[in-house]
C-alpha cells in the first residue's frame, strides 16, 4: 500500500481507507480513481501544464469546499443534541463512474432515534463528475430515517437538491462554491428533525 499526502487528508491506494471521525463513527474516503489518473481511457490523464493547473485547481477549491462545509456541519454537531452515540463523518470520496470521475464531499450525521438500534443519517454532500461532455455539479441534502422524526416520516427525504450539466471545469467549480453555500445556509434543518439545541 502507498500512502500520499494531498492536502485533502491522508489518501492510500486501495478501495478505501477508514479514518477516524467526530463521535462513534468512521470516516471513509474512497480513492480508486484519480490516483491512477492515467489507468485507464476515460479518465482524466495529467500530460501538460494547462492540465496540471486544472487538476490542483479541482484539488485545493474541493479542499477549500470541504474545510467550508466542515465549519458549518462542526458548528450544527456542537448546537444540537443528536444524542449520546451520534457522530459527524466528513469525508471527500472519489469514485469512478461510467460517465467519468466523481470527486464529492460528504457530510454524514449519524443517530438513533429513541428506542431504536438502527443509524438514522443526515448527509449534506456537493460534488462535480467529469465526463466527455463536460463537468456535472450536484448538491444535495437529504436524511435518511429509520423511524419517524419532526416533520419526516421513516424513509429517504430530500430536503435539498440541485444538478447543473455540460460545464467547464471552471463554471464547474464557481457554481459547486455556490451550491456549498447553499448548502452552509441550512441551519434550520436539525430543528425540523426535532432536535433541541443544547
Amino acid at each position: 500500500m502507498s500512502k500520499a499526502d494531498t492536502g485533502l487528508g491522508r489518501v492510500v491506494k486501495t478501495d478505501r481507507v477508514v479514518e477516524g471521525g467526530r463521535g462513534g463513527l468512521a470516516s471513509k474516503t474512497h480513492v480508486p480513481a484519480l490516483l491512477r489518473l492515467g489507468d485507464d481511457s476515460q479518465m482524466l490523464n495529467v500530460t501538460g501544464a494547462d492540465d496540471a493547473e486544472s487538476t490542483a485547481l479541482l484539488l485545493t477549491t474541493m479542499h477549500r469546499l470541504h474545510k467550508q462545509l466542515d465549519v458549518f456541519t462542526t458548528q450544527l454537531y456542537i448546537a444540537y443534541d443528536f444524542g449520546d452515540e451520534s457522530g459527524l463523518v466528513p469525508v471527500i470520496m472519489i469514485e469512478k463512474h461510467a460517465a467519468g470521475p466523481e470527486l464529492r464531499i460528504h457530510h454524514r450525521f449519524g443517530f438513533f432515534a429513541e428506542g431504536d438500534s438502527d443509524v438514522s443519517e443526515l448527509r449534506f454532500s456537493a460534488g462535480v463528475t467529469i465526463t466527455s461532455a463536460g463537468c456535472i455539479v450536484e448538491a444535495k441534502v437529504d436524511v435518511d430515517l429509520e423511524r419517524p422524526l419532526g416533520e419526516f416520516g421513516a424513509d429517504v427525504h430530500t430536503l435539498y437538491f440541485e444538478r447543473f450539466d455540460a460545464l467547464s471545469l471552471t463554471d464547474a467549480l464557481s457554481c459547486l462554491e455556490e451550491q456549498v453555500t447553499a448548502l452552509c445556509n441550512m441551519g434550520d434543518v436539525p430543528n425540523r428533525l426535532g432536535f433541541d439545541t443544547r
